[in-house]
């Protein structure tokens, strides 16, 4: 038979035990409360036709990236963006790009995309609909979006090395084991 301080210690671990597994739980079912889904605005295709942004994603891990043709860092980062899309184009992820030149400067996106022979989709927010929702003036701006529409990670900038993390997000997110040291260095 239990006397009552054994109640008591039994009662004591029972509601840490409870409140535990209701911290663990609710957090794990609230990560995405906490996550930003990306915005769905408007922007246009290189051919001027208006597509959402939602219908650019179509539920698919994506790599946006953010450019403008005057960013030097924009054009260095383009061919990783390039080579990410053929790597795991079969893997339910795609890169999109996004050239944030103005309507004076846009007419420049089709030749740097001839140039870098870009192999992903490109689009154009000539009117910042959409880069303007991230606050920053940084470029390039690279924003990993799951296949539900929410922001898990985000990057500006771009320094020799930075492909390496990106990589390697990415192959998180897609479940894919991490790359050994040296397995990449081809590309």
């Amino acid at each position: 038979m239990y006397n009552i301080s054994q109640k008591e210690g039994f009662m004591k671990k029972l509601l840490y035990i409870t409140l535990l597994f209701t911290f663990v739980f609710s957090n794990e079912n609230n990560e995405k409360a906490t996550q930003k889904l990306f915005p769905n605005v408007k922007i246009k295709t290189l051919k001027n036709k208006t597509i959402s942004t939602d219908d650019i994603l179509d539920g698919k891990l994506t790599l946006v990236n953010f450019w403008a043709t005057y960013c030097v860092p924009c054009r260095k980062e383009m061919k990783f963006m390039s080579q990410f899309f053929l790597d795991y184009k079969d893997s339910s992820f795609q890169v999109v790009g996004i050239s944030i030149d103005d309507s004076r400067t846009a007419k420049r996106v089709k030749s740097v995309i001839k140039s870098k022979k870009l192999v992903y989709p490109i689009f154009l927010d000539t009117d910042n609909k959409l880069y303007g929702k991230f606050n920053t003036s940084a470029m390039p701006l690279s924003v990993l979006v799951d296949s539900s529409g929410y922001i898990v990670w985000e990057h500006t900038g771009y320094i020799p090395g930075d492909e390496k993390e990106m990589e390697m997000i990415i192959r998180k997110e897609l479940n894919l084991p991490a790359i050994k040291e040296g397995e990449n260095e081809n590309k």
